[in-house]
């Protein structure tokens, strides 16, 4: 049988690999994605659907990246997943000094009168201004993921739409979950997940 799925976490989210740039991973959440798939059912559910005739583009995608640079390519995949620290600032323990500000590499962070003020819309929620700050007044309000769906190259390539949110490890797990039975449920011989996805949209998998 041929592999149905593939998965893929970036060098920077492996263990003992060093990245400048990444947030942590655990070092078997891979395995964790690839036992989710499994018990989903999809790769019994692809060999009858398509047999002999399944084809490398049918291949479910997971590509995970442990900082917003996307070394794995998480926005083309059929899910993308890319760690995330949405950073709070401890105005009280601020010094006023811009290393955060200079080490943001979105211009998300601007110092004014003396405090740190943040722009949400531009913030990718990487962490490095926590990293930069010498008093240790930023930290993680919540750490996890940011989740983006439906990405594809082919004849009609588009980038993944990114879920609503920030989510745990374990919430991502049952999110590749419910859109692998989105896929299955609303299948259509040989299309795949990305084309589907255009239509249903990620509502029903945010559903309880």
């Amino acid at each position: 049988m041929k592999e149905k799925y593939s998965v893929e976490v970036c060098r920077g989210g492996k263990g003992g690999v060093q990245c400048h740039f990444a947030l942590f991973v655990s070092e078997d959440f891979a395995a964790k994605i690839e036992k989710t798939i499994e018990k989903s059912g999809w790769p019994d559910f692809a060999e009858e659907q398509m047999g002999e005739k399944f084809r490398g583009h049918n291949v479910f995608k997971v590509r995970a990246a442990a900082c917003p640079n996307g070394c794995t390519r998480p926005h083309i995949a059929d899910i993308g997943l890319i760690r995330a620290c949405v950073p709070v600032f401890e105005h009280s323990q601020c010094i006023g000094c811009g290393e955060c500000a200079s080490a943001c590499p979105d211009d998300a962070l601007n110092i004014v009168d003396g405090r740190v003020v943040i722009t949400r819309e531009k913030c990718l929620v990487c962490g490095q201004c926590l990293e930069a700050c010498p008093v240790e007044a930023v930290s993680c309000a919540r750490s996890g993921w940011r989740v983006l769906m439906g990405g594809r190259l082919g004849r009609h390539p588009r980038l993944g739409s990114e879920l609503p949110g920030v989510y745990t490890s374990e919430e991502v797990l049952e999110l590749i979950e419910k859109a692998l039975a989105l896929y299955m449920n609303n299948y259509e011989y040989g299309k795949r997940f990305g084309l589907i996805f255009d239509k249903t949209g990620y509502e029903p998998i945010l559903e309880d």
